[in-house]
C-alpha cells in the first residue's frame, strides 16, 4: 500500500514538472492572436478621449490654460440679464431668492447635466452680472436644487463649492 502511494506522488511531481516545462513556452509578453480574442489591430487608435475633463490630472491644474471670463458669454447675448433668461429657459438656472439673509440660486435639472467646468462657468456667469461677491467683504450665494430644495453648493469669492 505504502509502495502505490509513493508511486503515485513520483508520478504527480513528474506531472507537475512536465507541465511546467510544456506551458512554459508560451509564457511570453507578446500579443497573441487567436480565434476568441481581439487581433493587435482591434486596439490601434484607442486615444480618442470625448470629455474635456481629463480624469487624470488634478482639478486645481485642470484649466490652467483656458483664459475664459463671463465677458465672453456676456458680449454673445449683448447684456448679461439675457444670458441669464437663456439660463432660465435651458433649464439650467430656477429661481433667485433670499432666504434669512442669504442669495439663493436654485438649479434646474440641466445643471446637472454640465460638466465642472460649465457648473463653475455659469455661477461665475451669475456672480458678474449680480456682483454677489464683490458687493459684501464675505458676499456669497448658495445653490439649492430645484426638485428638493436642499443646498447643494456655495459660490463665493475663491469659486464653486460643490457637495
Amino acid at each position: 500500500m505504502r509502495a502505490v502511494f509513493g508511486a503515485l506522488a513520483v508520478l504527480a511531481v513528474l506531472a507537475v514538472i512536465t507541465m511546467c516545462c510544456a506551458f512554459s513556452g508560451t509564457a511570453s509578453a507578446a500579443p497573441k492572436v487567436t480565434y476568441w480574442t481581439w487581433g493587435p489591430s482591434h486596439w490601434r487608435h484607442q486615444d480618442f478621449k470625448p470629455y474635456d475633463e481629463d480624469s487624470k490630472r488634478t482639478h486645481n491644474s485642470q484649466w490652467n490654460n483656458q483664459n475664459w471670463k463671463p465677458q465672453d458669454w456676456i458680449a454673445q447675448r449683448h447684456d448679461g440679464e439675457n444670458l441669464l433668461r437663456s439660463f432660465y429657459a435651458a433649464g439650467i438656472l430656477h429661481d433667485q431668492y433670499s432666504e434669512r439673509g442669504v442669495l439663493v440660486l436654485e438649479i434646474g435639472p440641466a445643471f446637472y447635466m454640465l460638466g465642472g467646468q460649465d457648473r463653475r462657468r455659469v455661477t461665475q456667469t451669475v456672480d458678474e452680472v449680480y456682483q454677489v461677491t464683490a458687493s459684501r467683504p464675505n458676499g456669497m450665494f448658495m445653490l439649492h436644487d430645484s426638485r428638493s430644495k436642499k443646498p447643494i453648493g456655495a459660490y463665493t469669492r475663491y469659486g464653486l463649492q460643490m457637495q
